[in-house]
């Protein structure tokens, strides 16, 4: 089933998911992780890859995997950095054929080396664009936007004309980078609404364990830390169990209040920490159930 269809009867509960780096490894690591998730119900999961598509065969398997062994919908990653017309047609024909519905065009990270980057896409919605021209009845298409703006934006109101650019190119929703911050999502959401945007616009949520993991994500996405969740972290960064509980807490908190304000739906960057997402699941159980039932 394509995800907008999904969307246009139910809220949605997905996580993200990477595979392993080696080959060897894929469902050794992966399986148990889809598994348990599942037992929340997603209505799809998203399967990323590496820097320059490094472990795009491991994401095509695992996807196929998804759609075999869950009730979920893969939604498998595809960078237009790493990969040039023909690439796409084989990746395409083989999701396809393993009757995978739903990609997430990127533009991906630019490599350090200008030799490794394909200049046949330099955008995200070029790549959807190219994809449903030649597959227009295979796929549906997510694209990715930045409530507190791209690193490398202007300004939102760049951000968001390029948005609607997406949108135009054929995009049937997007998912949130990462925020800790649910107000500047909130004005993010509403500049989007008055410049056209109409598809629906998923909050991304990265449920965070551990001071090097929020440090690090600073550093990546540029994402404003609330200064409550900063203080926390600095009087706790040397207790490992403190910070988990904190993280727990803060995000329940930041989804309920998402949840509150009738977003299209949650997704969660799982990191492919299971059990840190089952207990944020059951601390948000009773209000989880009810939002994501079936209309």
């Amino acid at each position: 089933m394509k995800i907008p269809d999904i969307l246009r009867r139910k809220k949605t509960l997905s996580f993200e998911i990477f595979p392993p780096k080696r080959q060897e490894d894929t469902f050794v690591l992966i399986e148990d992780t889809i598994k348990e998730l599942s037992d929340f119900n997603p209505d799809f999961i998203s399967v990323t890859y590496g820097a320059l598509g490094n472990t795009l065969n491991n994401s095509v398997a695992i996807a196929k995997h998804i759609k075999q062994h869950t009730h979920s919908e893969p939604l498998a990653h595809l960078a237009c950095v790493s990969s040039n017309p023909a690439q796409v047609d084989e990746i395409c024909q083989e999701l396809r054929e393993a009757k995978v519905k739903n990609i997430l065009t990127l533009r991906g990270d630019l490599p350090a080396d200008p030799g490794m980057y394909h200049h046949d896409f330099c955008h995200a919605s070029e790549l959807a664009a190219y994809i449903s021209q030649h597959y227009s009845a295979d796929f549906a298409f997510a694209g990715a936007c930045y409530p507190e703006k791209h690193p490398e934006a202007l300004s939102m109101k760049e951000d968001i004309r390029y948005l609607k650019m997406k949108q135009d190119a054929g995009m049937d929703f997007f998912i949130t980078q990462l925020f800790f911050d649910n107000e500047a999502f909130y004005r993010f959401l509403l500049e989007a609404r008055k410049a056209g945007i109409t598809i629906p616009i998923i909050p991304g949520i990265m449920p965070v364990s551990n001071y090097k993991q929020l440090d690090g994500m600073i550093k990546v996405t540029g994402a404003a830390i609330p200064l409550q969740l900063r203080n926390y972290f600095d009087r706790y960064r040397y207790d490992k169990q403190a910070l988990e509980e904190i993280g727990i807490i803060f995000t329940s908190h930041q989804i309920l209040d998402l949840i509150a304000n009738d977003v299209d739906g949650i997704h969660l960057y799982s990191m492919n920490k299971s059990s840190f997402i089952k207990k944020l699941m059951s601390n948000i159980a009773y209000v989880r159930t009810g939002f994501f039932a079936q209309a």
